[in-house]
């Protein structure tokens, strides 16, 4: 009982305390809590974001919507979207048609952090165009723990997080990003009242004890959000949202011609060893030595729990969604085959829901096509007009 006062109740009316000397020092909020929108330098458009860092109001207003005349296809990723390339679709699709491609990601950015930057943005989901890539690698080792709490923050700002704590209609969705929020709340060193909140939230639903202990410091929670709120200017809100028809034109792609130009390039430097990988990234990188999967089991593997919670989510909220399962180099990992059984319930979760795919995963190296990657797990050129050929044919952009 002395170790229930100590570690709940006497923090708890500390906490009530502070918060009633608070909402009669108006002026003491608004020192403590003010943290005014400072308007930066930044473009205004973009074509590939790495993350949605600083609170980049900007780049968040924008994402999941339309431009002035089209559609816009949004590509969701990890560290493949980083390679700059005229092959890569966010440079692809928009050089050759007018509805246009923008892509967010980088190393890390794993199925959680898709799921509550979707979420976020919930009222913009039905009949979004998104193409998600799925790395094998996720699934695996421990990225199997799923997103870190240092990449979650890069893509979910307070305002983010805000959306997806006052989002009422979809509380099984809200519910599942407060406890992985949860379990991640020890590695934030200074959690924002938003993550506070959603932390609380959580431990609320525990049981009744923890209601009756948690309940109030969401309502303290909560009234601090507001006196912050009065205390920091209005966030740009941007223009109406409205959802465009995907334009269908009649332009030829001659495909032909760029798998084999591109997977000839891929050969050509690719020459000092037989895994289909570049010179450069051999040499410094492999060496001769081989790689092995440190596999997880299914039913403790956060990453594919956070998988089927994304499928759930792009499926109610009826998205046009497209997902694409990328390979690993079968030369390079020699127990790549025992990572299959991940794969197949990846891919039947997929199909399960009735969600168009191209899955690129193969273990067979008699099957694997080298020029499909440049190293290990990153796709080249040759690859990357898979994945344009892909979203063109089943977004039906051309005729």
């Amino acid at each position: 009982m002395k170790q229930f006062f100590t570690l709940y109740l006497f923090p708890f009316f500390i906490a009530l305390i502070a918060v009633y000397y608070l909402s009669n020092n108006n002026r003491t909020v608004r020192f403590i809590l003010k943290n005014p929108f400072q308007k930066g330098s930044v473009q205004q458009d973009f074509t590939y974001i790495a993350n949605f860092e600083n609170d980049n109001v900007v780049f968040e207003e924008q994402f999941l919507k339309s431009n002035d005349s089209t559609e816009t296809i949004f590509l969701l990723g990890s560290s493949e979207l980083v390679y700059t390339s005229p092959a890569i679709p966010y440079n692809f699709i928009p050089q050759h048609f007018k509805t246009k491609l923008k892509a967010v990601g980088h190393a890390g950015n794993q199925c959680f952090s898709i799921y509550t930057q979707l979420l976020a943005n919930y009222q913009r989901l039905q009949n979004a165009p998104v193409v998600i890539i799925l790395s094998p690698g996720w699934f695996e080792s421990k990225a199997s723990k799923g997103t870190s709490s240092k990449i979650f923050l890069e893509f979910n700002s307070e305002s983010f997080l805000k959306n997806i704590n006052t989002n009422h209609t979809d509380n099984v969705f809200t519910n599942y990003a407060s406890k992985r929020i949860h379990q991640l709340y020890s590695e934030f060193s200074s959690p924002n009242l938003e993550l506070k909140k959603a932390n609380f939230s959580y431990l609320s639903s525990v049981s009744i004890l923890h209601k009756i202990i948690f309940s109030p410091l969401v309502g303290i929670d909560n009234i601090l959000i507001s006196y912050k709120e009065k205390t920091e200017p209005t966030k740009p809100t941007g223009l109406p949202f409205t959802r465009k028809s995907i334009l269908t034109e009649n332009i030829l792609i001659k495909w032909d011609s760029l798998f084999s130009t591109s997977k000839q390039e891929v050969i050509s430097k690719a020459t000092n060893n037989n895994l289909g990988v570049e010179n450069n990234y051999y040499i410094e990188h492999i060496h001769g030595k081989i790689g092995h999967m440190q596999l997880v089991p299914q039913y403790v593997n956060q990453e594919l729990e956070d998988f089927k919670m994304l499928v759930q989510l792009v499926k109610e909220k009826k998205m046009n969604v497209r997902f694409i399962i990328s390979t690993l180099n079968p030369y390079y990992y020699k127990n790549l085959s025992d990572l299959l059984p991940t794969v197949n319930t990846i891919e039947n979760e997929i199909k399960a829901n009735k969600i168009t795919y191209l899955n690129l995963f193969e273990t067979d190296s008699t099957k694997y096509d080298k020029a499909t990657l440049r190293d290990i797990m990153h796709m080249s050129d040759y690859g990357w007009y898979k994945v344009d050929q892909f979203i063109i044919n089943t977004y039906a952009l051309a005729k």
